[in-house]
């Protein structure tokens, strides 16, 4: 085993902290299933153990998973026609459907699938979408990780876009390990607030989105380890909690990070342990150290223009 460092990712923001998580998912379910995670204390860097003896290695096998997507698929893995995607001139997200109808759409691309492909679908819809809570207009609830804006939808361009992105320009990858560009139109899929320039931030005055498109998709590609389900009557995904906030309560994401390395599994179990559950203040320090846990990263959405649920803002 090796460790490797990615010394882009250490910026302690939420989008880094998911990338670094996506590293593991992708290498560990695709290349090399010994594939564990840490993170260094002195820098908040992650390190992946694995088979990979350098940073080049790694974005080598990443940019092969992703160029193997076959075209017309969305993940990979997975099947064809998954996830749903709208029809030509459809702006209505075929994965949003009433709670009752979810399965009924799915059955379709499952038909032909493989054994394989059938437990991939599995897991994303755990991820993506919860039949057991709906949103205002009575649909079944997204993933919290997830904020469509305006015609966004989960097939046609939150998961498309960004693959298209990284296997067009496959040195994206490379760049998400070791040192972010921001690429002029990259949305970012409202996973990172520095995304947004205004007109002030542009040498040219234009205010636009600049996305990180390889730490993007590489987030986006944690979504089938997390669970997305019912709280009191709301969706609540994986690492996501209600806080007071005076007399008001919002979401907060909370994204510990870890000294022993882990797998995809202990990921999961640790972003979801019930000790990082509860107002920040009464959190016991104790006990997540004991946890090898030596910081938690805090984000929320915060509104912007068009109907989303809002950018991801990382916390100081």
């Amino acid at each position: 085993m090796n460790d490797v460092k990615f010394p882009a990712l250490g910026d302690g923001s939420a989008l880094a902290i998911l990338a670094a998580i996506g590293v593991l998912r992708l290498v560990h379910d695709f290349k090399d299933s010994d594939a564990l995670l840490a993170w260094d204390e002195s820098d908040k860097c992650p390190v992946l153990s694995s088979r990979y003896a350098s940073v080049d290695e790694v974005a080598k096998a990443l940019v092969e998973i992703a160029v193997a997507v076959p075209e017309g698929r969305l993940v990979p893995g997975g099947p064809a026609g998954f996830p749903l995607s709208p029809a030509p001139k459809e702006t209505k997200d075929p994965m949003r459907v009433l709670p009752e109808r979810l399965r009924r759409a799915v059955e379709p691309v499952l038909k032909s699938a493989s054994e394989a492909e059938r437990a991939a679908t599995y897991a994303w819809l755990a991820g993506l979408v919860t039949d057991l809570t709906v949103d205002s207009e009575g649909r079944g609830d997204l993933s919290q990780l997830l904020a469509p804006a305006g015609r966004q939808t989960v097939g046609g361009s939150i998961l498309k876009n960004p693959l298209d992105q990284v296997r067009k320009s496959p040195d994206y990858l490379h760049q998400a390990l070791v040192g972010w560009r921001r690429v002029p139109e990259v949305t970012g899929e409202y996973l990172d607030h520095r995304a947004i320039w205004e007109a002030i931030d542009d040498a040219q005055g234009k205010p636009q989105m600049r996305g990180v498109p390889g730490a993007t998709w590489l987030a986006l590609m944690t979504l089938p380890m997390w669970l997305t389900t019912d709280y009191r009557g709301r969706a609540r995904s994986s690492g996501w909690h209600t806080v007071r906030n005076g007399r008001r309560t919002q979401q907060e994401f909370r994204l510990p990070l870890w000294r022993e390395p882990l797998g995809p599994d202990g990921v999961r179990a640790l972003v979801e342990h019930p000790d990082l559950e509860g107002q920040w203040g009464d959190l016991d320090w104790v006990r997540l150290r004991l946890l090898g846990v030596f910081h938690v990263a805090r984000a929320h959405r915060r509104e912007t223009t068009g109907k989303s649920a809002g950018i991801l803002v990382t916390s100081p």
